[in-house]
């Protein structure tokens, strides 16, 4: 008799595991139909960018953080920039459909930014650099500066920072830890909590996000959780992390470089700047922000209460009102 139970609870188990596993592959494979239904391929004298546009008006190009893709350099400047601006939304090497080949480094990725803007026949836009999309975005303006009418720096990574996410570097651990069956698990447990516990995920990311604790930190979730539309676009940008696997390349590739910061000379840059940053950023220390500004003689810091995610939260309004304005400035120099 306890044989055959366990005969049947193993048989169970199976039949629940492959249930499961089907679902998560169903899921992935829409997934990525919907991803590459959302953008087009450019090609390019430096090869291949998936990018998104957006809108009409002065171009913006969003440069996303990692794990990223167009679809969250889009969130972030439709969350930020209005309906008043185009934004150029690229996937960064390495993500989604943006081959990593030979556009490594930050500066190489902003040589490929350039070429995308020649085929896309944009002379100049103001870029913006949010989270690990900051070294790109700063030898953008650094090395081609007759392209970039303003920088936007948001919760921007810009000096050494080791943001490993995985054991890079221990042959045994980390080709397991960034192997496609493992990345689905971990994308399946987001999904699942997306779905069936969505505040309990918003929660669980201010945690990794905030330097906040107790009930600080809970009275700041609770805001986020609260407010339909904030919560709505934490949501939405979690997904724009999955899959994992479509976006572990150019993850990797980036803690690479995070660790060998700044790679350019930031003094160099004289097109104005302005830089956005939580006071409660855990993820990128507002010590970033500072050491940037220090450097750029035409930099002006915003500090916000909020942690990484600035386009949610108490602050959020000022963030947007604060970027506008820096686009509206741009637009129209000397006027109030």
């Amino acid at each position: 008799m306890v044989r055959n139970w366990t005969r049947r609870a193993a048989i169970g188990t199976g039949l629940l595991t492959g249930v499961a596993g089907g679902a998560l592959w169903v899921w992935k494979k829409r997934r990525l139909a919907d991803l590459k239904a959302g953008s087009e391929l450019v090609e390019t004298d430096r090869g291949t960018v998936e990018v998104a546009r957006r809108g009409s008006g002065p171009p913006v190009l969003v440069l996303h953080g990692d794990p990223g893709g167009y679809d969250q350099s889009r969130l972030f400047g439709e969350a930020l920039f209005g309906d008043d601006v185009e934004i150029i939304a690229p996937s960064r090497p390495g993500y989604l459909r943006t081959p990593l080949a030979d556009n490594k480094s930050p500066s190489e990725q902003a040589a490929l930014f350039v070429a995308l803007l020649d085929e896309l026949d944009i002379e100049q836009t103001v870029v913006a650099g949010v989270s690990g999309g900051g070294p790109a975005a700063l030898h953008l303006a650094a090395e081609y500066p007759d392209r970039v009418s303003g920088l936007i720096l948001v919760s921007a990574v810009t000096i050494e920072i080791d943001e490993r996410s995985f054991d890079i570097g221990n042959p045994l651990i980390d080709p397991i830890l960034t192997s496609t069956p493992v990345l689905d698990l971990r994308t399946g447990l987001f999904v699942l909590l997306r779905r069936f516990a969505p505040e309990r995920l918003v929660t669980l990311d201010h945690r990794m996000m905030s330097t906040l604790e107790g009930d600080e930190l809970a009275e700041y979730v609770e805001f986020v959780a609260a407010t339909s539309d904030h919560r709505q676009q934490e949501l939405e940008m979690i997904s724009s992390l999955l899959p994992a696997s479509a976006r572990i390349e150019g993850t990797l590739n980036d803690q690479y470089w995070f660790r060998q910061l700044p790679l350019a000379d930031y003094k160099t840059i004289e097109c104005p700047v302005l830089v956005l940053h939580g006071e409660f950023d855990a993820a990128v220390p507002i010590s970033h922000a500072e050491f940037v500004t220090e450097r750029l003689s035409n930099a002006d810091l915003h500090r916000l209460e909020a942690d990484h995610l600035i386009g949610v939260g108490p602050d959020a309004d000022n963030a947007k009102q604060d970027v506008q304005a820096f686009i509206h400035s741009i637009e129209s120099p000397g006027e109030p």
